[in-house]
């Protein structure tokens, strides 16, 4: 299992700027690693411990409960021989974690994933697994759709639909409601809230919303497949190359800083065309039924 580069482009810096708006203003840093004074001193870069690439410092805090990046700390707490407790994992070829020869167990992007992992996990004797709870419909799904429902509304214009207790109901596209759906998913997540003009803009808020769900449902429940193709964006997003760090760099001094940069993964081709929005009937159902046609394309 591993994360696209894309995936960890998403999650904002802490200071609530995009990547690509850090790079402009010197706040994002590509090269170089982090010293082991640097988590405390040198340029406050919380939660990294010593060689870590700069990349990864500064980020919101859902970035690091998610993301297991080349250098992040495995805790296993629960692991009873003291070696296995609070490991840093690299990925670099030919570590324990990293590509060895053509076995490729590893994460092929060279990015892990740790966002349904309890600090007390661990696989070694005497360890054991925290039981989870597969978070099926999380309230701030209902958020964000409540959101979106009222962002794709008509502005300036009025809905009346009759309620449960058959009282009617106005709906339109309203700022403040907006603001208080998203408002709290943004707090919990430690990020600023949206700007007035994001609310005010129906284009703005809507990529602001995709950009939400993107990171606050990373992993849950296929969101992210089914979002793409309810918005109809798949032929974009899933059109371009799989992208991740190069496995197949050393810890080597003179090569290390080429791991992370951003490389496709081969094994991994992605393709999505328009009749894939529909997914095909199976021969024995078109058998089934003589009336029924095949769905375009197929």
């Amino acid at each position: 299992m591993g994360v696209s580069q894309k995936q960890v482009d998403a999650y904002l810096m802490d200071n609530g700027q995009t990547v690509n708006e850090a790079k402009q203003s010197g706040y994002y840093r590509e090269d170089g690693f982090t010293t082991s004074a640097s988590a405390l001193n040198e340029g406050g870069a919380p939660f990294l411990p010593a060689g870590v690439s700069w990349q990864y410092a500064h980020r919101e805090p859902r970035f690091y409960a998610s993301i297991a990046y080349c250098g992040s700390i495995w805790k296993c707490s629960s692991a009873s021989e003291k070696g296995y407790r609070n490991q840093q994992i690299f990925y670099y070829r030919d570590l324990n974690d990293g590509k060895q020869g053509f076995k490729e167990d590893c994460p092929l992007t060279g990015i892990g994933f740790k966002k349904f992992v309890n600090d007390e996990d661990a696989y070694t004797t005497g360890g054991y697994i925290i039981d989870k709870t597969e978070p099926t419909f999380r309230y701030a799904e209902i958020l964000c759709i409540y959101a979106e429902a009222l962002n794709e509304l008509t502005s300036g214009k009025e809905y009346s639909i009759e309620g449960y207790n058959n009282e009617p109901v106005v709906v339109k596209r309203d700022a403040a409601e907006m603001r208080a759906a998203m408002k709290p998913i943004r707090m919990r997540a430690g990020v600023p809230d949206f700007s007035d003009m994001t609310y005010n803009d129906s284009e703005l808020m809507r990529a602001a919303i995709k950009h939400e769900r993107q990171v606050e449902f990373v992993g849950e429940n296929s969101f992210r497949y089914y979002d793409l193709r309810r918005w109809k964006d798949a032929l974009i997003e899933e059109n371009q190359p799989f992208m991740g760090c190069n496995i197949n760099i050393s810890n080597d001094e003179s090569r290390v800083q080429q791991f992370y940069r951003p490389t496709v993964v081969a094994s991994m081709p992605k393709v999505f065309i328009q009749k894939m929005y529909l997914w095909p009937f199976t021969t024995d159902e078109l058998k089934r039924n003589v009336n029924l046609t095949q769905n375009p394309g197929w």
